[in-house]
């Protein structure tokens, strides 16, 4: 059996601390590879893996920068290429579709075929049943699900504690959740510690905690975490899970 691979290009959250990269997450099935959020410092570590030309699929979870920065400097090596003859299709990005200064800055030169998501829309990229949750946020974001008729994968994508990604992580096998926070800490994201919660009270199988502030420690990650469940993975550059 083929299984997904997942490859974490970035994961720290609001900015990318020393060597860091914000957002970011290759997700590979087969011949197919879906980038999952480009914030800043994903592309550069992409190109580990696959050249620019083979990108045809990108998912925007939300539009904050740093799930999304680096959409603005691919946007210029996309034109050139296209120009050159090295890439003949733009590439599908599904996105949310405000804040629409942000998304109006994606609409640059056709490079980009822009869809917007919602809860009502399913992608089937090949073996891949893509579905979204608006989850809690200041702007308009969506947790995603990929199922390949076998396994399922869940990214939080930023949020608070609520109710609804708690029933889409419902029995995933592999859930990638924002635990940017420490208990006591305030902001509009899970600290680890629910993080935790969230796949116990979902039986997820595997939980991997992201969006990580540089500051903070993996070891304070792993703490606050274990204190709910025992198997705790912290996100970490070009770290690969098999789904």
């Amino acid at each position: 059996m083929i299984c997904v691979k997942l490859t974490i290009l970035g994961s720290h959250g609001p900015y990318p601390g020393v060597d860091g990269a914000c957002s970011g997450y290759l997700l590979e099935d087969n011949d197919l590879n879906v980038l999952i959020d480009c914030g800043s410092g994903v592309i550069s570590r992409y190109q580990r893996f696959h050249d620019l030309r083979d990108l045809k699929y990108i998912i925007l979870t939300h539009l904050h920068s740093d799930h999304m920065s680096d959409m603005l400097v691919l946007r210029y090596a996309v034109d050139i290429m296209m120009r050159k003859g090295y890439i003949k299709e733009p590439i599908n990005v599904f996105c949310p579709s405000e804040p629409v200064k942000v998304l109006e800055e994606l609409n640059f030169n056709g490079v980009f075929k822009i869809k917007n998501i919602d809860e009502d829309l399913k992608l089937n990229i090949g073996n891949l049943n893509i579905s979204f949750k608006k989850v809690e946020h200041p702007v308009s974001t969506f947790a995603v699900k990929f199922n390949d008729g076998q396994r399922t994968f869940v990214f939080s994508s930023d949020t608070v504690y609520c109710d609804d990604i708690v029933s889409f992580a419902e029995n995933s096998d592999l859930f990638l959740c924002d635990g940017n926070l420490l208990n006591g800490e305030k902001g509009p994201h899970l600290t680890a510690r629910q993080a935790a919660e969230i796949s116990k009270e979902a039986l997820c199988k595997k939980l991997i905690i992201t969006h990580l502030w540089p500051q903070h420690t993996v070891e304070d990650y792993v703490k606050e975490a274990s204190e709910v469940i025992h198997d705790v993975n912290i996100a970490k550059p070009f770290d690969v899970y098999y789904i």
